[in-house]
């Protein structure tokens, strides 16, 4: 492999900043004994949930949380590492997809994470991944609005019903 030069490093540098300045997620996750297929695994699972993953040599990946002043983040780049970002609306899903290849697998870690312009702590992803994904709480929140209206017509229908059914018992024993 060639080894880069100190200007290709630092527009290397310039372009991973921005990459992470301008996605709303940016996780931290340290992987030992992954296979090559795994890994090509799991970038086909971020690839779905539109996002990147890129392994970076840690120090080019220090100096650009430096840039940011986002020093929390830095300190916890040790070992191996990959950086995964991208620009979903959807943090909890793909938090939740890497703690299921993480339960799966047990070879990776993630470490902290940049999301909205706060870093968070690996305890804080781990409670974010055991929250329902976004469309679980579209459909919580649709049921629980729906639930006022099912009760007002189930307990004006009940009435009427209770009577067709007492009709019809009459009905019957008088055969």
């Amino acid at each position: 492999m060639k080894k880069m030069t100190r200007e290709r490093k630092k527009e290397f540098v310039d372009t991973l900043t921005n990459e992470i300045r301008k996605n709303n997620i940016n996780l931290l996750v340290s992987f030992s004994g992954l296979s090559v297929g795994e890994m090509q695994q799991l970038r086909e699972d971020l690839k779905e949930t539109g996002c990147k993953m890129t392994v970076v040599k840690n120090t080019l990946l220090e100096k650009a949380y430096k840039n940011m002043n986002c020093d929390d983040m830095s300190k916890q780049i040790t070992g191996p590492v990959f950086i995964i970002y991208a620009k979903s609306d959807d943090e909890i899903g793909v938090v939740k997809n890497l703690y299921e290849f993480k339960k799966k697998t047990g070879k990776i870690n993630l470490r902290a994470g940049f999301i909205s312009n706060r870093i968070l702590s690996s305890e804080d992803l781990e409670l974010i991944g055991k929250l329902p994904g976004k469309k679980g709480i579209q459909a919580n929140i649709v049921l629980s609005l729906r639930t006022p209206a099912l009760r007002i017509v189930n307990s004006i229908k009940f009435p009427s019903m209770k009577l067709v059914s007492d009709l019809h018992q009459i009905a019957g024993t008088r055969k």
